[in-house]
């Protein structure tokens, strides 16, 4: 991966890293895309599918029906609330 890729990812990830850490990220990151790739490669075609691979059966506990807590409690450890909802800062343009 190109030090211009990696400062773009930082860019989108709102990272910053100094230029000596850059520059360790892009033999890591080319260590990293060269094993994804490696594994792409692997013919998967007659391999059933797997949802987990320990023989654990769903141990989930039943959902249960109960009561609500009210939005007076639910929002009061908050920093802000508006209009009964959790304020929250807009972080996406």
């Amino acid at each position: 991966m190109k030090l211009e890729e990696i400062k773009h990812i930082a860019d989108i990830a709102q990272i910053e890293f100094s230029e000596e850490e850059l520059k360790n990220f892009e033999e890591d990151f080319s260590e990293t895309m060269n094993l994804i790739d490696s594994i792409a490669k692997i013919d998967t075609e007659n391999i059933e599918g797997v949802f987990q691979v320990n023989g654990t059966i769903n141990n989930l506990r039943e959902d249960k029906v109960k009561e609500s807590l009210d939005v007076k409690d639910a929002t009061e450890n908050t920093a802000e609330e508006k209009y009964g909802f959790f304020k929250i800062i807009k972080f996406v343009e």
